[in-house]
C-alpha cells in the first residue's frame, strides 16, 4: 500500500467513526432534550449556544491547528466533544448542564472543523503536488455516510426505544474512538513537523500562533475572490438550519411509535445518492455558480412542498430529495472552496468559512426558533426558504459577475 493510499485510508477511519459518534444519536437527540422536560426555547437556546461558540471559536481553532499539528488538535476535540455528551447524558432537566455541554460538543466541533481535512490535503501534497482531490471528498461522503446509517438506526430504532438517553452515550463512547487511530496513524507533514523540542518550543508556539493569525487575515485581504466566494454560500444555511435540525419533531409530531430511525436510513441513503451525483452535476458547467443558483431553487422548492403536501410518506420522500440535493451540493460547495485556497494556512482559511457560517446560522437559529414559537415549524420551514431565495439569488449573480472579472468562477487546482 503506498503512502497516499495510507493517508486516505486513515482520514477515511477517522472521519467514520466521528461521523458514527455523531449520527448514532442524531435521530433522537431533540426528542431526548424534550423527555427530560426541556421546552422548545430551551431547545433553541441550546443550538444557539452551540453556535454561537462555534462562530467564536472557529477561526481560533484553525490557527491552532496550523500552529501547534492538527493530530494534537484533533485528539482534543475527541475528548472535548465526548465530555459535552458525558454532561448530556447525566442532564435531568440542569440548565447548567445544557449550557455547559453546548460550550463542550461546539469547542470540540470547532477544533475537528478543516483539521483533518487540511492535514490530508498537505499530507498527499508532499507526495502528489496535483493530486485530483474530488474524488477523496466524494468517496469520504459516501463512506461516512454509509457508516452512519447504522449508527443512527441503532441509535434511534434500538437503543433510544430502550432509553432515549442511551444514543447520547453510545455517542460520547464512539467518540473516543477517532482519537486512537489518530495517536497511531496519523503522522504530521514532514513540512508542518515542529523541529524544537520542550520549554523552548511552547514558548516559540506563542509566537508562531500570533504569525499564523496574521498571515491568514492579511490573505484574506488580499484575495477579495476568496471572500466573495465564502459570502455566496451563507444563505444555504436559511434554508437547511430548520429541517436539519427540526426534521425529528416536525416528521414525529402526534405520532406515538418512534420511527424516527426509519427516516434517518432514508436521510443517509440520500445523501449518498447526492454525493453520487455531486460530480454529474458538477461537470455540467465549469461555472459553479450557475450550479447552486439552480440547487439552491431546487431545494427551496423541495422544503416548501415538504410542509404542504398533507400526505405523510409524499411528504417525507419530497424532505428526502431536499436531502440528496443538499448534500450534492455541499460537496461542490467544498470542493470549489478548496479549490481557491492558495495559502499554505488553509486550516485558518476554512476556519474563516466557517466562522462566517457559524454566524448566519446563529441568525437562521434565531428567525426559526421565533417562527417557530409563533406559527409553527412548517412554516417557519418555509419562510425561511423563501427568505433565502431572495438574498442568495442577487447575492449568486452580483458574487459571478465580480468573480468572472477575477477569472474566479471556474473551477481551478488547488496551490499549496
Amino acid at each position: 500500500m503506498n503512502r497516499i493510499q495510507r493517508i486516505k485510508n486513515t482520514y477515511y477511519a477517522i472521519n467514520i467513526l466521528y461521523n458514527m459518534g455523531i449520527m448514532v444519536f442524531g435521530g433522537t437527540l431533540y426528542l431526548y432534550m424534550k423527555s427530560i422536560h426541556y421546552s422548545y426555547a430551551d431547545i433553541n437556546l441550546f443550538l444557539s449556544i452551540f453556535w454561537i461558540v462555534g462562530f467564536i471559536t472557529e477561526i481560533p481553532s484553525g490557527v491552532i491547528a496550523d500552529t501547534f499539528g492538527r493530530k494534537k488538535t484533533l485528539i482534543s476535540s475527541c475528548v472535548i466533544r465526548s465530555t459535552g455528551l458525558f454532561l448530556l447524558f447525566f442532564d435531568w432537566g440542569n440548565m447548567i448542564f445544557l449550557i455547559l455541554s453546548a460550550v463542550f460538543t461546539s469547542l470540540g466541533e470547532s477544533l475537528r472543523s478543516g483539521t483533518v481535512d487540511s492535514w490530508m490535503i498537505d499530507s498527499i501534497h508532499e507526495e502528489e503536488k496535483d493530486y485530483p482531490f474530488e474524488k477523496v471528498f466524494s468517496n469520504n461522503q459516501v463512506f461516512g455516510t454509509t457508516f452512519s446509517l447504522l449508527a443512527g438506526y441503532v441509535g434511534a430504532q434500538v437503543l433510544g426505544n430502550i432509553d432515549l438517553s442511551y444514543p447520547v452515550l453510545a455517542g460520547a463512547i464512539l467518540l473516543l474512538c477517532p482519537m486512537m487511530v489518530a495517536v497511531f496513524f496519523m503522522k504530521e507533514p514532514a513540512s508542518r513537523k515542529q523541529k524544537q523540542a520542550g520549554a523552548k518550543a511552547i514558548k516559540n508556539s506563542f509566537h508562531m500562533l500570533a504569525e499564523t493569525m496574521k498571515d491568514g487575515f492579511f490573505f484574506l485581504k488580499k484575495d477579495k475572490g476568496f471572500f466573495l466566494i465564502c459570502l455566496s454560500f451563507l444563505p444555504l444555511s436559511l434554508i437547511v438550519t430548520g429541517p436539519f435540525n427540526q426534521w425529528q419533531l416536525f416528521f414525529q409530531e402526534g405520532r406515538q411509535s418512534l420511527n424516527t430511525g426509519y427516516i434517518l436510513i432514508g436521510v443517509n441513503l440520500f445523501s449518498i445518492l447526492g454525493a453520487y451525483f455531486s460530480r454529474k452535476i458538477s461537470a455540467l458547467s465549469d461555472n459553479k455558480i450557475y450550479i447552486l443558483i439552480g440547487s439552491t431553487l431546487c431545494n427551496t422548492l423541495a422544503i416548501i412542498m415538504s410542509v404542504i403536501v398533507h400526505n405523510y410518506l409524499i411528504a417525507i420522500s419530497v424532505f428526502f430529495l431536499h436531502v440528496m440535493i443538499t448534500a450534492s451540493e455541499e460537496i461542490i460547495r467544498y470542493t470549489f472552496l478548496n479549490q481557491n485556497i492558495t495559502n499554505e494556512n488553509r486550516s485558518t482559511l476554512l476556519s474563516f468559512f466557517n466562522t462566517l457560517e457559524a454566524g448566519t446560522t446563529v441568525i437562521a437559529l434565531s428567525l426559526n426558533g421565533l417562527i417557530s414559537n409563533l406559527y409553527g415549524i412548517g412554516r417557519a420551514w418555509v419562510a425561511m426558504s423563501v427568505l433565502s431565495i431572495m438574498i442568495s439569488i442577487p447575492v449568486y449573480l452580483i458574487v459571478n459577475k465580480v468573480l468572472k472579472r477575477h477569472g474566479l468562477a471556474q473551477e481551478k487546482k488547488i496551490v499549496p
